[in-house]
């Protein structure tokens, strides 16, 4: 849908959106004042809507903040200021963040806040599936979790009033299926920001340090049990399902939450059976008496949990009825000793789950599961592997094409074998074939952080190259590099300066350049200054500093040898904007240049396109070492003789038109060929139109 659209004011109207959509227009009804984010998958796309609330609103504001820890402070600050709050930010990020997540909440808040949290069971787009859910166990800060489109924009609402209620922070808990899938939500009022902040000073609350850091934790810990007990909240968060107003001939129940309580009610229709469904929405701190009161009100011996990753509810149930519900001591509970713990769940999974306690009507179901499996092992293990590679004229391909070459060369020379010391970014791709120059990935920062020990005690024949990226230098990569800067480390760290938070989606960064900047309106502005990194990293005295491009092999192959072979601290920082933003850049201003002039000039750029000639030799440096996904390979049947039928089959290399950007990329593939065989030709597109009209 339409930005404008996702923020309009029309209360009663049905729409269609994403999770990730229903989370921002939550925020925009619930009269938030302040958002801050550190962009990260699955919850990406919800800061990206409430930059463009900023730019066109008064009384909202958001911000792309360095790291999860500054987005999270600043909420804080903002809650305490007596104006909403809300921060996002991906799973990992909690971790950043998790300093300032074990004490403030022992002062509370004063306006609404929430953390916004996506979790990824499935370890799509993260290095690993950590559950949150645990962070409850030692800072008691309660969960709700949403279960449908629906949910995710009015638990936003919810949360936020609960969160006064009781000023304390909630957690809102989601994971990657949910943000990106759709459903038909309800568009609701919209509640208007406050408009100026006070903070009311209060040292005993607020001065979280000796007795009184004890006193406040005590109250914390007393308001949480109090949120536990609270029947209202219980029946507003959770609800049970029940198929039919007759009580359930089976004496089996169930508890779930979030999106697995979609794949339990498709299970039970496949497998046609009809138990009673307990669906959690606050799954920390859970009410005791309401779980042992659904057990009881349908008699129930058998209670199966359903739940991704680590066994939290299934845990809690069990304490519950161990330890507090005597009529229900017998009851067995099953969860993770049929389910896995490890991975996304799925409706398969779950009807398998079932199929263990409940009678299966249709016998054939699970004979296709087992089927459908057997088919797979056969047919995946044929399937082509596709690569995770650069984008078409993307600048780092060359970058790791060079460095490659030289650190193979220098290997050759000197026997000095070198270590890629890897980070989070779009340059993760560098582990891929054909360049292979990544040997870990841990976590943001970690690239230099961890090169910084290794590197002080490496044998004289290795030697450690670190990556990381502008929006990583700047969110964790400051320290490590002060660090290798003071010890003065014999370490080489390439700073990938590309103006943006690229992986993510292209956000803004506190690097990228003001004209770059996309704004949606004059009203609101969450950024009017940036900070030139090459400007920032030369004040801090480093010796042996480079600054290139990076579309020159040849000059990149000469910094790279000379550099590497430096001793101690060396960086260098490749400076070129990243090709798909510079692209949508270079489009964007010739559409406003063609706008002006309401017709064609011969002042537009000539369009360049490169070609391969049919006498290519087919030595594979441009596919197979250097990588473009732009260059292919076709084969083409040819006649032998015009006489008769026969034909043979020739392979041809080709440039696809629709992938290459030569307004980005100067033609790197013509200096990778070393038979000359690719070709540039230029051709403006108006001189045809201009001699007709001069005659």
């Amino acid at each position: 849908m339409k930005l404008s659209q996702l923020f309009e004011d029309a209360a009663g109207k049905k729409v269609l959106m994403s999770g990730n959509e229903a989370f921002a227009r939550g925020i925009f009804e619930a009269g938030v004042r302040f958002a801050a984010n550190y962009p990260g998958t699955p919850l990406s796309e919800v800061g990206d809507y409430l930059k463009y609330l900023s730019d066109i609103s008064t009384t909202f504001t958001f911000d792309y903040a360095l790291n999860e820890k500054v987005a999270l402070e600043s909420c804080i600050g903002a809650s305490w200021a007596n104006s909403r709050s809300v921060a996002i930010f991906k799973h990992l990020g909690l971790n950043v963040a998790a300093d300032p997540l074990h004490t403030f909440p022992y002062s509370g808040v004063n306006a609404g806040m929430l953390i916004l949290c996506g979790g990824d069971p499935g370890i799509l787009s993260s290095t690993n599936a950590q559950d949150n859910r645990m962070y409850s166990l030692h800072t008691k800060t309660p969960i709700i979790e949403p279960s449908n489109i629906q949910e995710c924009k009015d638990f936003i609402k919810e949360g936020l009033r609960l969160s006064e209620l009781y000023k304390i922070p909630l957690y809102i808990h989601v994971t990657t299926r949910l943000c990106h899938s759709y459903g038909v939500v309800t568009l609701g009022e919209i509640q208007e920001p406050t408009q100026t902040g006070h903070f009311e000073k209060d040292p005993n609350r607020f001065v979280n340090t000796l007795g009184r850091a004890l006193n406040n934790q005590k109250k914390y810990f007393q308001i949480v049990s109090e949120v536990a007990k609270n029947r209202k909240i219980f029946h507003l968060l959770n609800k049970v399902k029940l198929w039919s107003k007759e009580k359930p001939r089976s004496n089996i129940g169930i508890i779930t939450s979030g999106i697995c309580y979609s794949y339990v009610l498709q299970a039970c229709h496949k497998l046609n059976i009809k138990p009673p469904i307990l669906k959690l929405g606050l799954i920390f701190p859970i009410n005791r008496e309401e779980i042992c009161h659904f057990a009881n009100e349908y008699e129930l011996n058998l209670l199966l949990v359903v739940e991704e990753l680590e066994p939290f509810i299934e845990t809690f149930s069990k304490r519950v009825f161990c330890n507090f519900c005597n009529a229900m001591r017998d009851l067995e509970i099953h969860g993770k000793d049929y389910l896995p713990n490890t991975g996304e769940l799925n409706t398969d999974l779950v009807i398998r789950f079932f199929a263990n306690f409940f009678e299966v009507d249709n016998k054939y179901l699970l004979e296709e599961f087992s089927k459908k499996e057997e088919a797979l092992k056969e047919i995946l293990p044929m399937l082509p592997i596709r690569q995770p590679t650069f984008c078409p004229g993307c600048q780092y391909r060359p970058v790791f094409y060079a460095l490659k070459k030289v650190t193979a060369k220098i290997y050759e020379e000197m026997g000095i074998q070198h270590i890629f010391s890897g980070d989070i970014g779009c340059y993760t791709l560098s582990e891929a074939y054909p360049y292979q120059l990544l040997d870990w990935v841990v976590c943001m920062g970690a690239g230099v952080g961890i090169a910084n020990g290794m590197a002080q005690i490496l044998n004289k024949n290795q030697k450690l190259i670190a990556y990381i990226g502008d929006s990583t230098f700047f969110h964790t990569g400051i320290q490590p590099l002060l660090n290798a800067l003071k010890n003065n480390i014999d370490l080489t760290v390439l700073i990938f300066n590309n103006y943006w938070t690229a992986m993510t989606g292209h956000q803004e960064l506190i690097a990228t350049p003001e004209q770059f900047l996309k704004k949606y309106g004059d009203q609101s502005s969450t950024q009017e200054k940036s900070i030139d990194l090459i400007n920032f990293v030369s004040n801090m005295g480093i010796e042996n500093l480079v600054v290139t491009d990076a579309y020159n092999i040849e000059k990149l192959e000469r910094i790279f040898y000379n550099t590497l072979q430096k001793k101690g601290l060396k960086v260098i920082i490749i400076n070129e904007e990243c090709a798909l933003e510079k692209k949508r850049r270079i489009r964007r201003e010739k559409k406003a240049e063609l706008s002006k002039t309401q017709q064609p000039s011969n002042k537009v750029k000539s369009e360049t396109y490169y070609t391969i000639s049919d006498s290519c030799s087919k030595c594979n440096e441009c596919i197979e070492f250097y990588g473009c996904p732009a260059i292919n390979a076709l084969y083409i049947d040819e006649n032998i003789e015009a006489n008769n039928d026969s034909r043979s089959r020739e392979l041809r290399y080709y440039i696809d038109e629709t992938m290459c950007v030569p307004e980005v990329c100067p033609g790197v593939c013509r200096q990778v060929c070393k038979n000359q065989m690719i070709h540039k030709t230029m051709i403006n597109p108006y001189l045809k139109d201009e001699k007709k009209n001069s005659k």
